[in-house]
């Protein structure tokens, strides 16, 4: 397995079996159901960050860009089972839900029951995003045409 420059997230990636790093720092996993992750050491603490790519918006604007923003901001006010974490949009327009953790608290299977909560929080928010965009449905948004101007009453 190639080397890591930290032993400890060393250990950790080897607790997933073979995976390839990207950085010295990090690696990337891809799932079946084309789930991304990128799991990655903290640059100035010894925390573990990873961070789930759940689905490109990029093509959401309007009424439904605004709908999904604001339901992803209700879920950053959230956490559950005591394990927060954060939803966020990049700049390529790509819905990431990110936590980090100490590294120390991650021994044994742990890290591996962590990750997989995880991916389970990242399932669930594609699967919000895709309701509210219709993706799944015989509905979609229609939004009305801008009318050139109001009628204004008799003149």
């Amino acid at each position: 397995m190639p080397q890591f420059e930290d032993p400890d997230f060393q250990r950790l990636a080897a607790s997933l079996g073979d995976v390839t790093p990207t950085s010295s720092r990090s690696f990337d996993l891809v799932f079946d159901d084309n789930l991304c992750v990128t799991v990655s050491g903290h640059l100035k603490r010894p925390d573990v960050c990873v961070d789930v790519w759940c689905h490109d918006v990029s093509a959401y604007v309007g009424a439904p860009r605004r709908a999904l923003v604001d339901t992803l901001l209700l879920l950053n006010r959230s956490a559950q089972a005591g394990q927060p974490f954060r939803v966020g949009l990049d700049s390529r327009d790509f819905i990431v839900v990110h936590a980090s953790q100490a590294m120390d608290r991650l021994e044994g299977g742990t890290f591996g029951a962590w990750l997989i909560w995880m991916l389970d929080q990242g399932r669930l928010v594609r699967e919000l995003v895709r309701t509210i965009g219709f993706e799944n449905s015989r509905l979609a948004y229609e939004l009305a045409p801008a009318l050139a101007a109001a009628p204004q009453g008799d003149q």
